[in-house]
């Protein structure tokens, strides 16, 4: 599947678009590692199309919230928020904020 196929639904968003997308495939995301967290955050920086992806600390106690008290879900809340974090720095770095904002 071409990357341009497999990538047209979030292309579609105002503030991804095809240019938003290529800075995604330039960028790198430092949320590899072990364990839960990381794999969390590695698999959707990954599949929102992130270039690259090399190590990198994902600090669960700063973006998963207090009241999750079960460490899986304190994972995946946390890897979430990181892969989030690295999108969010692809696509807004330039410019400061989303292309639409006033």
């Amino acid at each position: 599947m071409s990357d341009l196929r497999r990538y047209a639904r979030q292309m579609r968003l105002a503030d991804v678009g095809e240019a938003g997308q290529r800075r995604l495939g330039d960028a790198m995301a430092a949320v590899a590692g072990e364990g839960l967290k990381h794999e969390v955050a590695t698999a959707y920086a990954r599949r929102a199309g992130i270039g690259g992806i090399v190590a990198g600390e994902v600090d669960e106690s700063s973006l998963a919230p207090s009241f999750i008290q079960h460490a899986a879900p304190r994972a995946v809340v946390a890897g979430s928020r990181a892969a989030l974090a690295a999108l969010r720095a692809a696509l807004f770095t330039s410019t400061g904020s989303p292309p639409n904002s006033p």
